[in-house]
């Protein structure tokens, strides 16, 4: 927290350095933009904010054994939580059920109950048949859905918004109080609910229209004499006379799922029909029910509506805010969230990050609540500097010159680039167009790592960074899929120069220092300069509400178990997402204060994605891109224009077309029918953290069945190298053996990188070759290579074709390549989800008790989607 998130720290004093060359007043001085991680790296769930208003819903991992029956859905709970997989495990010795969603036979598949095979990217297809099936069958828990979700919410059937209050009771008064706990607890502002306002239903006592609140959700509904019906279709008169017909959501649900009957869900899905309703069943009939989605599904560009969808079953049998239950996503431990920051702790994360520079507190003795935060700073994702940075604008027929990117999303131009702890280049998605095309305009690049990476190679300035072996004083973490709060101190002295990373940021703050004259940029980081940390440690555990009343003394003293650990001081043990929501009746974090299977902000209907959807994808699919499978006449998306023909990545990422199943079936993929027929897929190797770790040789040996200590076979990069899992007829049919190196290429109108040609040295580079592998457990049309290796640079390709041994190691670097040409990186693009990017979307903000309308880095933001991608 200290060392990654100090880099934040630094840039907020930048506000300092533009009021010095700008000569403008402290408050309006600017400091520099804040790349994200957790969503760079596709790591979020982005339909999750859609849904419950969280940035994420995950559990400690130690719940997953009061589940009866754990889904694991695109999520590979045996290699990629090498250390928590006991905790399923004891499901199933406690008499648990396991189910395993996925288009390949892996290992968390030999041990589920039943596998389900399922075509990439269809899953929200498979939950909305679900779905339907519950509610023909009556297999829900009607108590649930009426107390807790927005199914008897009224939808006007003419704009397709909720119904709100004011519009239809003249003079309308709001009874929400300011002692209720929107206000009091999440901190929902008055400003705040005037622009949402409040909702209506029907109400079955007095058979009319009766405002609802968000705080009247559970008990506190029922205490309130509100009987909401659950289906009807009503007109209802406005308050300025004119009468609209008006539905309740669970009734347009009804016409909604007519596209997805059983039949034309094993079409789309290609899942056998007996274990989708076997699925059905089970969810129908055992609880705690635990579905648990990771990046298999978040790294495709419609991860929105499958993480939406996933919900829905749960909505309807009440599997949500209980032990064992509930729809968590684990692809990368966020760490913000949990240095929660509130009215009455103080200002948490924020406190670190976003201390004010023209206002320090400097007194040691302070206490945390006394910080004043006050962040100069502005969030961006990396995404836009992934996209030529640039926001998402595409000239239509329809509108002209047309921008997708909301203003509380808008980037702006890259002049420096500074990062710790990623390895930022190597592991963008189109990393060859970044090195190629968009790094060039950047004027600086300073990378802080502790190994020698891509990154590095492709940077201006390298500074070292100590392991957490070798921290030199304290640093904290936590994570979301443990209880565990956790401060330490390396145990080893550096092996080479190296500093901690706050030591290295506190560095160039000094030196900002004397290159100003302002002192205040040296005293940002006052206390590690004097070699008093704990000291800025004390102040964020006063201020977080898991940590107050923690001292870092009684930590470390082992006060609480072994020294350095402490639990996060959640509501329960094991931690329950929504628990206080289910059991204490306190809203949701949604602007109806319940969980929402309906999208009414501006943006999600002029997409088509009001209700919940399946669409094939912008590229990952043999049929029409990005269509949307529905006949439903409330889903009423604009298409701007833009043709069925159209093939430039961006006009296929915003177009919005809507068809029956029945139609999309005939429709053609203009890449499919160029050859294009391999869904590319990218999970998470066991042998590194992403890319971290790619350079060592027992990783390198373990990571593919062509390692070999001894490198035998001089054409490997080093003792071992990357390999393409594929198909063993699919490779025969391509006239491929196992153990051939093959070039794998995507879309040459992008890839490997905008305006590559065959005659350029560098497309030689770029271009991805590896190594195949037979692997039944994969379908015909799906090959696989692990996330994030090492890739080839100028430097290592020059070092294996002109070393005598051939190996891929830099001359003057040391940096090892895991590919003699190319990544996985070379076939992947960046791709901007419309909406990932609004500016209305209600939700929690990610590090406060608070809301927020629109973006917000690592919470509603763009997620890297490499899995969106054809070979």
């Amino acid at each position: 927290m200290l060392g990654k998130y100090g880099m934040y720290r630094l840039n907020n004093s930048m506000a300092l350095l533009d009021a010095k060359i700008r000569g403008v007043k402290e408050e309006d001085a600017k400091a520099g933009r804040n790349f994200s991680n957790y969503t760079w790296h596709g790591d979020q769930a982005p339909g999750h904010p859609w849904v419950h208003g969280l940035q994420a819903s995950d559990c400690d991992f130690n719940d997953l054994r009061f589940s009866k029956l754990i889904i694991m859905d695109g999520k590979n709970l045996v290699e990629n939580k090498l250390t928590d997989s006991h905790w399923f495990i004891e499901c199933m010795e406690r008499g648990g059920k396991i189910v395993v969603i996925s288009p390949e036979y892996g290992p968390p598949s030999t041990k589920a109950d039943y596998w389900i095979p399922i075509r990439p990217q269809t899953d929200a297809a498979l939950f909305l048949g679900i779905a339907r099936r519950l509610m023909e069958r009556k297999q829900y828990d009607e108590a649930f859905v009426r107390r807790f979700t927005d199914f008897p919410l009224l939808v006007r059937t003419d704009t397709l918004k909720r119904l709100r209050a004011h519009e239809v009771f003249a003079g309308y008064r709001s009874a929400l109080s300011p002692d209720g706990p929107s206000m009091k607890i999440q901190g929902l502002t008055p400003e705040q609910h005037a622009t949402l306002g409040d909702y209506v239903v029907w109400d079955a006592k007095t058979n009319r229209p009766r405002a609802i609140t968000r705080d009247e959700v559970g008990d506190t509904m029922v205490r309130n004499g509100i009987e909401p019906a659950l289906e009807g279709r009503f007109p209802i008169k406005l308050a300025d006379g004119k009468t609209v017909e008006c539905a309740t959501l669970w009734t347009l649900y009804q016409v909604h799922l007519k596209d997805y009957d059983l039949n034309t869900v094993a079409d789309i899905t290609r899942a056998p029909k007996a274990l989708i309703e076997q699925l059905a069943e089970d969810i129908a009939t055992i609880k705690p029910v635990g579905i648990h989605q990771g990046e298999g599904i978040n790294h495709w560009f419609h991860a929105t509506e499958m993480n939406r969808a996933a919900y829905l079953p749960l909505m309807l049998t009440g599997n949500i805010g209980k032990p064992g239950a509930g729809c968590h996503t684990w692809a990368g431990n966020y760490k913000a969230a949990l240095f929660q920051g509130s009215p009455w702790t103080g200002p948490g994360f924020k406190g670190w990050v976003a201390e004010d520079p023209f206002h320090l507190t400097l007194d040691e003795n302070a206490q945390g609540k006394d910080i004043h935060a006050h962040p100069y700073t502005k969030d961006e994702e990396p995404a836009y500097w992934n996209h030529g940075d640039k926001a998402l604008i595409v000239q239509t027929p329809k509108y002209g010159r047309k921008n997708f990117t909301g203003d509380t999303h808008m980037p702006t131009p890259t002049k420096a680039l500074i990062f710790n702890n990623v390895n930022l280049i190597n592991n963008a998605k189109w990393a060859y167009e970044m090195i190629k095309n968009v790094n060039p305009n950047i004027e600086m690049i300073v990378s802080m790592d502790i190994q020698m990476t891509a990154s590095i190679e492709y940077a201006d300035i390298a500074l070292p960074a100590n392991s957490w072996l070798e921290f030199e004083n304290l640093e904290v973490t936590a994570s979301c899929s443990n209880p565990f709060l956790q401060v330490w101190k390396g145990g080893i002295p550096p092996v080479f120069d190296s500093k901690d990373d706050l030591a290295i940021l506190a560095g160039i703050a000094k030196a900002m220092a004397v290159r100003t004259g302002d002192r205040r940029f040296e005293d940002m980081f006052k206390f590690e300069h004097e070699g008093k940390r704990s000291i800025y440690l004390q102040r964020l555990l006063d201020t977080c509400t898991t940590t107050k009343g923690y001292t870092v003394k009684d930590i470390m003293a082992g006060k609480y178990g072994p020294p350095g650990g402490a639990l996060l001081n959640f509501r329960t043990y094991p931690r329950i997402p929504f628990y206080e929501q289910v059991h204490d009746s306190e809203p949701f974090h949604t602007d109806t204060g319940r969980l929402h299977a309906y999208a009414d902000v501006p943006e999600a209907i002029e997409y088509g994605e009001n209700f919940i959807v399946h669409r094939e994808g912008p590229e990952a699919t043999p049929y029409l891109p990005n269509v949307i499978v529905s006949s439903n006449p409330l889903v009423r998306p604009d298409d701007y224009g833009l043709s069925r023909a159209a093939e430039h990545w961006d006009d296929r990422t915003v177009r919005n077309i809507k068809l029956p199943w029945s139609e999309v079936r005939q429709t053609k993929n203009f890449l499919w029918e160029k050859g294009f027929q391999f869904y590319c897929l990218t999970p998470k190797t066991r042998h590194r953290v992403h890319s971290g770790w790619s350079n060592v040789d027992w990783h390198m040996l373990y990571d593919s069945n062509f390692g070999d200590p001894y490198r035998l076979d001089k054409r490997a990069p080093c003792v071992g190298e990357h390999q393409l899992h594929i198909n063993p007829q699919a490779a025969r049919d391509l006239g491929i053996n196992d153990g051939d190196y093959v070039y794998l290429d995507a879309n040459p109108a992008d890839r490997p990188y905008i305006g590559a040609k065959p005659d350029d040295p560098f497309y030689r580079v770029a271009r991805c070759m590896l190594r195949v592998k037979y692997n039944h457990a994969y379908p015909y049309n799906i090959v696989m290579m692990k996330h994030a290796p090492f890739i080839a640079t100028e430097k290592s390709v020059r070092a294996h074709e002109t070393r005598p041994d051939g190996r891929a190691l830099s001359a003057n670097t040391g940096y090892q390549a895991n590919l003699r040409y190319g990544s996985q990186q070379s076939v992947t693009r960046n791709w901007h989800m419309p909406m990932h990017q609004t500016d209305t979307l209600f939700h929690k903000a990610k590090a406060t008790m608070g809301f927020i309308f629109g973006g917000e880095a690592d919470n509603h933001a763009v997620n890297t989607v490499p899995k969106e991608t054809l070979g």
